[in-house]
């Protein structure tokens, strides 16, 4: 053992054995104790961030589902239905498709004594039923319409409603009361209208959020209200519960997360513990010179490159040393600029397609809001101005020209409003199913409104008939336009506000422009 440890060169290599041992150890504590918590951690926020979007999703189709039954409760044939006027809105408006188009499994009107008029739906064997009040064979709808009954004589404020339902199955309920759009008048009775949250829906709800996502009901408070757990070194398990009707349950948000930014952090980490342990094993055997000239002197100056890549806005060109290279490494810097190249096609197209409307072309609500938020924090932004946009009667478009002529008209308009808006640097989206913003930095009031008269008038320009309009014989629209000012700062603000000017143009006859004024916000009622 003497002998052996009086050589140099042994010593040297037990030195170095020594070191690297240390350093391993070194490593590995500082992973242990370190990096996986903060890892850990980051992985937590992720999961949390997942299931805010997740329950987003869920908001964002309780407030279609509101905008849907009001656009049925405020309609007139409605109003008069209920009171017993016209007989002839069950056979053009309540038959199956009308509720297969709309996905609603029930639908049914109370009278003003909260009485079933009318009950339309689709039973528990999937059979249409429709007959007035709750004589068989609607009778399987009693449970539903009873449970709605017992909150509006709870006391239920006579306002537009919607609830996620846990019982007796997985749904979305909405509950408005039924008005006349044009005259203030007492509700003639309250409309319902309930969406099962079956497997095809959650399916489509996957797709639209990219998330692996599953709905179920559980006893409100028996579970935290949010769980993760990790249940394998690539995926998680993470659930949230929220709210729902009735209180002594709630709908849970089960998702399945890749844990991909763990591993590729974790794996990074081995990288780096592999790498030094490489270098101390070259080292001691005397060809460090050697490797460093031939292979990572290169390498760095890849790794060199591909850490620059997070630092600037567009890639530098990869150094000619690599590219020019014959070996495996000149092969390996062409393919990785080759396939940086197609990342980045690929990321510009990912991006089109995720701030545009597919339909349209225009802006989508996401381009919309970023790029109000982005002029507002702009220093010295105090003229923004916005359009909130509607086409008039456009159910009526698409009931009697079809879908596929309402999707032409949408378009056509998106194209007018583009050549008539965007050569002024304005951003024009399209934010509802019928609804387009407008975005108009560095505009007053006065100049927003001269551009919104244009606007009307080139749509009208367009003449796109419209035999069943109450309008007029062509496609109209409606627009409000509001500016930011010391009370409305916030682009939800200015939206509101704007929208609230929209519907004052509706109220006024449609066909219009206006601008938003205090002293003329609208009541439910109004609109």
């Amino acid at each position: 053992m003497t002998t052996v440890l009086n050589s140099l060169r042994n010593r040297f290599l037990l030195s170095l054995c020594t070191v690297l041992c240390l350093a391993l150890l070194a490593l590995v504590l500082i992973a242990r104790y370190q990096i996986m918590p903060i890892l850990l951690e980051d992985e937590e926020a992720f999961a949390s961030a997942e299931l805010d979007r997740a329950e987003r999703a869920l908001g964002s189709e309780l407030n279609h589902m509101r905008r849907l039954v009001e656009d049925w409760a405020y309609w007139d044939d409605t109003y008069d239905f209920v009171s017993g006027v016209k007989p002839e809105y069950i056979d053009s408006n309540l038959y199956e498709d009308t509720l297969v188009t709309l996905d609603l499994q029930l639908m049914f009107f109370l009278d003003n004594s909260y009485e079933p008029y009318w009950v339309v739906g689709f039973d528990e064997e999937g059979e249409f039923t429709s007959c007035p009040g709750l004589e068989p064979p609607c009778d399987w709808a009693a449970p539903s319409v009873q449970f709605l009954r017992e909150r509006i004589d709870g006391g239920l404020e006579e306002t537009t409603h919607t609830w996620l339902l846990s019982l007796p199955q997985l749904a979305m309920g909405a509950l408005s009361p039924i008005y006349q759009n044009r005259e203030e008048s007492p509700p003639a009775g309250w409309l319902a209208m309930i969406r099962p949250l079956s497997e095809p829906w959650i399916e489509q709800l996957r797709d639209t959020t990219g998330i692996d996502l599953a709905l179920g009901t559980v006893v409100a408070s028996s579970i935290p209200s949010e769980q993760l757990e990790r249940v394998s070194p690539t995926h998680m398990a993470a659930s949230r519960s929220v709210a729902a009707v009735p209180a002594s349950r709630a709908v849970r948000i089960d998702a399945l997360l890749p844990r991909q930014r763990y591993q590729a952090s974790l794996e990074t980490f081995r990288f780096a513990l592999y790498w030094t342990g490489g270098v101390l094993i070259v080292t001691l055997l005397l060809v460090l010179w050697l490797l460093e000239r031939m292979v990572l002197l290169p390498l760095r100056q890849f790794t060199h490159y591909t850490q620059g890549l997070h630092q600037e806005a567009l890639p530098p060109p990869m150094p000619s040393r690599l590219v020019t290279r014959r070996d495996e490494i000149g092969t390996l810097a062409r393919e990785f600029r080759n396939l940086l190249k197609h990342q980045q096609q690929q990321s510009e197209q990912l991006l089109e397609l995720t701030l545009h409307d597919p339909l349209t072309g225009v802006a989508n609500r996401r381009l919309f809001d970023d790029r109000f938020a982005e002029v507002l924090r702009r220093p010295g932004q105090h003229r923004t101005a916005a359009m909130m946009i509607d086409i008039d009667h456009f159910k009526l478009y698409n009931d009697h020209y079809g879908h596929q002529a309402g999707d032409a008209c949408l378009i056509t308009l998106a194209q007018c409003m583009e050549h008539q808006l965007s050569k002024h640097g304005f951003l024009v989206a399209r934010t509802g199913g019928e609804e387009f913003s407008v975005l108009l930095p560095n505009t007053s009031l006065e100049t927003a409104l001269i551009h919104a008269q244009e606007l009307l008038q080139a749509v009208n320009g367009l003449a796109l008939p419209h035999e069943y309009s109450p309008t007029a014989p062509n496609v109209t629209v409606s627009i409000g336009v509001a500016m930011q000012r010391t009370d409305v700062t916030t682009p939800s603000d200015i939206m509101r506000a704007a929208d609230q000017a929209m519907y004052l143009a509706k109220s006024g006859g449609r066909n219009r422009v206006e601008a938003y004024h205090t002293d003329k916000q609208l009541s439910p009622v109004d609109r």
